[in-house]
């Protein structure tokens, strides 16, 4: 039996895949790899009740940590000995915000059609600092 472990599985695209590994391969065992675990037991629950004699489990795991992606490798190792298929479906985008100082100097520069056309400049990304150091974005992703 391969043992599939699907990051931040519980909604959309990673759901979706969880369900078609499930319709593609009865003998697949899947483990929901999420930082929620009541979303998590809801998926498997959910994902049961479609496919009755799937096997499917859960580890607890935030990517933007590196302590916790350490210790769910370990449990992950400990509790199945074997990894066939990682799929990494976790990660973040920065809330983008608008400037609004760039919105005005844009009003009244050249490039003023661009900017409303593309909105080139007028955005900005806050990436901030994990508590291990490294860029949550990068971290994450």
């Amino acid at each position: 039996m391969n043992l599939t472990v699907c990051c931040y599985s519980c909604s959309g695209i990673g759901s979706a895949l969880c369900e078609r590994l499930l319709q593609e391969d009865e003998n697949i065992h899947i483990c929901l790899a999420c930082r929620n675990m009541d979303k998590a037991n809801a998926t498997r629950d959910n994902l049961l009740s479609c496919f009755p004699h799937a096997h499917i489990s859960t580890v607890k795991i935030d990517v933007g940590r590196l302590e916790s992606v350490l210790h769910a490798a370990q449990e992950i190792k400990m509790r199945f000995h074997r990894l066939d298929y990682l799929f990494l479906n976790a990660g973040i985008m920065v809330n983008p915000r608008i400037s609004f100082w760039a919105f005005l100097r844009g009003l009244f520069s050249s490039r003023v059609f661009q900017m409303l056309t593309t909105a080139e400049g007028l955005m900005t990304h806050q990436d901030r600092v994990n508590p291990d150091g490294l860029q949550e974005v990068f971290a994450t992703n």
